[in-house]
């Protein structure tokens, strides 16, 4: 779902007139960066230029608590735009008297950006220990193609001992959930796609290298189902219960904040 948040009436429906597909505007700013509404897939912000110090302070909050979710900023062509945008992040600037032609390709940008190339964005930002943000977003730029099978193969990627990353990433999780669980889960992510895609369950074998026994033993331990259950799930429902099972646990450890609260 696309939701999108105004501090004019009139501007929200401006937005939401551009916008292809179901779209929500959410009335209150203080709803806005909250966990609600978990199904969100992109948030567009619409704030005009003399409002825009309103609009960052709101953009810094949506940055701390929905770090998953791609924003998108509407507002007034002013050169000073780049000044005020400097310490807070924003996927995509669209002014207001291009939106009708240039908001469109930007969602499809933005959301494209979501998922695990954005996660992998989150990760290397965190305050993770550096060998472990580099493991992470390494297999989460792999599960989009073939993923890494386990957590000896990702340390001989980025050169480094496996009992080492998998003790760092238990650390972080205060053992939550363990590292070779976590690309597990990947595999699984990248299995759906490509079974969704209209391959088989053979041929999806061979791209992630693990034999239907063993995805359908993995798909039993999470998401806790069968492969035929699997495949009849919502990409963006599997991967909220990726984020809930692994990626909650990881960036909300030990001295950190919580994500989406």
């Amino acid at each position: 779902m696309i939701r999108v948040f105004s501090h004019s009436i009139g501007d929200a429906a401006q937005v939401k007139a551009a916008v292809d597909g179901p779209v929500a505007v959410v009335q209150d700013a203080a709803a806005v960066a909250t966990a609600e509404g978990g199904d969100t897939t992109c948030l567009i912000i619409a704030y005009r230029r003399w409002v825009m110090p309103e609009a960052v302070e709101l953009l810094r909050e949506i940055e701390r608590t929905l770090p998953l979710v791609p924003v998108i900023l509407v507002t007034d062509r002013d050169s000073a735009v780049a000044r005020w945008l400097s310490n807070v992040r924003v996927s995509a600037l669209v002014w207001f008297d291009e939106l009708e032609t240039q908001l469109p390709d930007e969602i499809v940008r933005a959301r494209s950006t979501s998922g695990l190339s954005h996660l992998a964005g989150v990760i290397h930002r965190s305050d993770l220990p550096r060998l472990l943000r580099t493991g992470l977003a390494h297999s989460l730029r792999k599960a989009q193609g073939t993923p890494v099978r386990c957590a000896g193969e990702l340390a001989r990627a980025i050169r480094c001992s496996p009992v080492t990353l998998s003790q760092q990433f238990a650390d972080a999780t205060a053992r939550a959930t363990t590292l070779n669980r976590f690309l597990g889960g990947l595999v699984l992510l990248r299995a759906h796609q490509l079974h969704l895609s209209g391959l088989n369950w053979e041929s999806v074998s061979r791209i992630v290298r693990f034999a239907r026994p063993t995805l359908t033993r993995k798909s039993q331990r999470w998401p806790g189902c069968t492969l035929r259950e699997l495949e009849c799930m919502d990409p963006d429902q599997l991967f909220a219960a990726f984020n809930e099972k692994f990626v909650r646990p990881l960036l909300s450890g030990p001295d950190r904040e919580t994500v989406g609260n």
